[in-house]
């Protein structure tokens, strides 16, 4: 007697995955999407202000001046364009170097966590 084939199972099509909406109560608080990421030029990427406040007390000047010279400011950029915060970026965009963006950045979080304690 011959031997029948066992045919593979039969797969099932996959369920759609459900979508999941989450709303930012405060663009400055929330975090990028990943395709909206910001890459440092050393390879670091952050997803969130807080992030970059972090990296600009620890990264090294040769890394801000990539992004922050006198033809442009990259951090300034992805404020505007990702978190959709026009007055910071203008604020970050007079700013050139790595403390004073720093603390620009920290007074504006400091705000919007005041803003969020108060709701």
């Amino acid at each position: 007697m011959g031997k029948k084939k066992r045919s593979a199972p039969k797969k099932m099509a996959a369920k759609p995955k459900a979508k999941v909406e989450v709303t930012i109560k405060s663009k400055v608080l929330g975090e990028a999407p990943e395709e909206h990421h910001f890459v440092l030029s050393d390879g670091k990427r952050l997803k969130s202000l807080f992030e970059l406040v972090d990296s600009l007390g620890k990264m090294g000047e040769d890394v801000f001046k990539a992004h922050v010279n006198k033809d442009k400011n990259d951090f300034s950029n992805w404020i505007k364009d990702v978190f959709k915060v026009p007055d910071l970026a203008k604020e970050i965009s007079a700013i050139n170097n790595q403390v004073g963006t720093e603390i620009c950045l920290l007074r504006k979080l400091v705000d919007e966590l005041k803003k969020e304690e108060k709701k």
